[in-house]
């Protein structure tokens, strides 16, 4: 699954929910992403095997899909393929989902489950809900995470419970990631640790195997983010690029093989990551790069169209006919990488910039006349005008020669950066090793 920025949300693969004596039913089955009805203004999402939970950024929680143990949290178990709100649920701030389970952390640092899972009472009798009950022990939560049976709680502390118990050993924590056989944690100061659940495999070539106290994740440095799938971790160093290690059944390791690996290695292709995603129950990973673009990798349907498993990243579409290219050109302004549905192109040795896109992100007015395709942009006391086709340019009425005129690229308009941006009175450099044409605006100069 997926959040757009807009908030809706799109899903795909194959899921099959169950209802009980009435058999089973098929609700979804997609080879690449279709919004979910009924939802918007999302702003998280978490899956389990059969089904899956979304957060509003008013707090409720609403979920769809399998519901044979009650982890739609509807008080029954009939399962929906439409999204429904959990009543009762309030003031959520994250979601979390695995097998049949389902959680939810609420901003008074509160946990509440509900699904196949079960707590004991006062008495000592140990029962599930379908509706959402409190965790006994658990205060000032900001995240969880779970997987194969396993689940922690990161405390605003910085210290790490599974369930009532503290984990001793380890502090300064400010993310966790539940695996199959083991669990991670990320420091403050990019180191990752990680400590075992009963569970049996390597990491760094040690056993975990009954092993609960942790340990230091030799070999990397500087992370900034931190998932687990089934296999392993997941990791995004501060240098956008992404990291993975453990059992690669699915792909996921993303290195182009099916080898297993006791050692981090680089997924392959990936670079300025800003978000990765990986789930403990499966073996799938996915990231987001800084110009908005969705990549995924590993185990089947990772919607690209196709149910076969990927070793290295691909593509996954936001819309029709979406241009995806591995290497890209990005476009830096003022720090931020610019998203927009036409990537930038090289045309001549020239870098052409959406023009929609990069007039919005520059602060300056557009005004398209479609009958003589031609461009007026206006910021401040700067009129610049443009002609689809022709070399000659105007920026406040002196005619200017362009290297590149503006073109038509899969029916988008782009224009060249440099001249552009410079005549609005910004800076342009290049990076050369990050393909990166980089812009500080006059705004931002005067300021620094």
């Amino acid at each position: 699954m997926a959040v757009k920025n807009d908030g809706t949300v799109w899903q795909w693969g194959d899921i099959t929910t169950y209802r009980g004596a009435e058999g089973s039913e098929t609700n979804l089955y997609a080879l690449l992403p279709v919004q979910v009805a009924g939802l918007e203004d999302v702003i998280s999402v978490a899956a389990g095997q059969l089904h899956s939970l979304a957060l509003k950024k008013d707090g409720t929680v609403w979920t769809w899909g399998g519901n044979h143990e009650g982890q739609l949290g509807n008080g029954n178990h009939q399962s929906s393929a439409i999204a429904q709100k959990v009543e009762g649920l309030t003031n959520v701030i994250a979601v979390e989902a695995d097998w049949t389970r389902s959680f939810a952390v609420k901003s008074d640092g509160t946990v509440w489950g509900w699904g196949g899972f079960y707590t004991e009472d006062s008495l000592g009798n140990f029962s599930s809900s379908e509706q959402p009950v409190k965790l006994p022990g658990l205060s000032d939560i900001v995240t969880i995470s779970s997987g194969y049976g396993s689940f922690v709680a990161l405390k605003k502390d910085g210290t790490v419970w599974q369930y009532q118990t503290q984990l001793q050993g380890i502090q300064d924590i400010i993310q966790v990631a539940v695996g199959a056989e083991y669990t991670y944690g990320l420091k403050k100061d990019g180191s990752v640790w990680y400590w075992g659940s009963d569970g049996e495999g390597l990491v760094n070539g040690v056993s975990v195997s009954e092993d609960s106290a942790p340990r230091l994740f030799e070999g990397v440095k500087d992370i900034v983010a931190i998932q687990a799938s089934a296999g392993g971790p997941l990791m995004l160093r501060r240098d956008g690029t992404v990291w993975a290690s453990g059992t690669n059944s699915g792909g996921q390791l993303g290195n182009g093989t099916w080898e297993s690996s006791d050692v981090p290695v680089q997924v392959k292709g990936l670079k300025k990551i800003t978000n990765i995603a990986a789930h403990g129950i499966g073996f799938r990973s996915m990231a987001i790069r800084a110009d908005g673009t969705l990549w995924a990798w590993g185990g089947s349907f990772v919607g690209d169209g196709k149910k076969g498993s990927r070793t290295i990243p691909v593509g996954i579409a936001s819309f029709p006919n979406q241009t995806l290219d591995q290497d890209p050109i990005f476009v830096e302004i003022d720090g931020n990488i610019l998203q927009s549905d036409q990537p930038s192109v090289s045309i001549k040795n020239r870098t052409m910039v959406p023009l929609r896109a990069i007039m919005e992100a520059l602060g300056a007015e557009l005004t398209w006349n479609s009958s003589t395709s031609s461009i007026t942009v206006k910021k401040g006391e700067i009129t610049v005008k443009l002609t689809v086709g022709q070399k000659t340019a105007y920026v406040n009425d002196k005619k200017v020669t362009l290297d590149s005129p503006p073109a038509l690229v899969n029916n988008n308009t782009v224009v060249p950066a440099r001249f552009v941006s410079e005549s609005l009175g910004a800076k342009v450099g290049w990076d050369e090793k990050g393909k990166t044409v980089v812009i500080t605006t006059a705004e931002l100069a005067q300021t620094s």
